[in-house]
């Protein structure tokens, strides 16, 4: 039996983030339709109401659904009110699974003191603001000058209408990820790397003693917005 952290992976059919997570527990992941990948076992089962056993994880790792808070849904042409709003189911199934949890999504959604990490932070190429609310302390990057190329498949990147532009092996490189995955999941979807480090370095230091843990009680780690039904 290993003696490596566990690390429960919500809402993640395509699950990039695994790559991630992998490198710091055992992963097992939860998707309605998830696609195998070599970084985590698979469980088959709506997010919601994942039939895993209370506190058996060391972390929980979730991202439910944007689109009720996401600007691209409005400028998509789509009612954000047709979206779910799964946040506090979220954070209960998060507390109900693991020690910690951090909840990611996208900044405009109503999380509770939420950190904000953009691209800008770890000097990338791309802007890829997203929030996460965490169980533990978690301090600001010490930020870096951004990286903004002037030729290539990223150079218009985040300007209007031209967000999702390029290439997925410029992709790979911009967000820090090796494994062939699905395009535009890696576009859309995915949580840069850096991102995801600096918050399970604040969480391995949490969970070693080294940081108080916060007044919450859970922590949640960010996934590629796989849906639950």
């Amino acid at each position: 039996m290993s003696n490596r952290p566990s690390i429960v992976h919500l809402y993640a059919d395509v699950g990039i983030e695994d790559e991630v997570l992998a490198a710091y527990g055992d992963v097992t992941r939860v998707g309605i339709d998830p696609k195998p990948n070599p970084f985590s076992e698979v469980v088959r089962a709506d997010a919601r109401t994942p039939p895993l056993k209370t506190n058996a994880f060391d972390l929980a790792g979730v991202h439910h659904p944007c689109g009720r808070w996401s600007p691209a849904t409005e400028n998509g042409g789509g009612d954000p009110d047709e979206w779910p709003d799964d946040l506090d189911r979220a954070r209960q199934v998060a507390d109900r699974l693991a020690d910690h949890w951090i909840l990611e999504n996208v900044p405009n959604a109503p999380l509770r003191d939420p950190v904000v990490l953009t691209g800008d932070d770890f000097g990338k190429p791309i802007l890829y603001a997203r929030a996460f609310e965490t169980t533990f302390p978690i301090e600001p990057p010490s930020g870096r000058a951004h990286f903004r190329p002037d030729f290539g498949s990223l150079a218009e990147q985040g300007t209007t209408g031209k967000q999702w532009v390029g290439e997925a092996i410029s992709w790979r490189n911009a967000k820090g990820y090796s494994h062939e995955w699905p395009s535009r999941d890696l576009k859309r979807h995915a949580v840069p790397r850096p991102y995801l480090e600096h918050l399970l370095y604040h969480w391995l230091a949490t969970r070693h003693g080294d940081r108080g843990r916060s007044e919450q009680t859970t922590l949640l780690a960010a996934t590629d917005g796989g849906e639950s039904a």
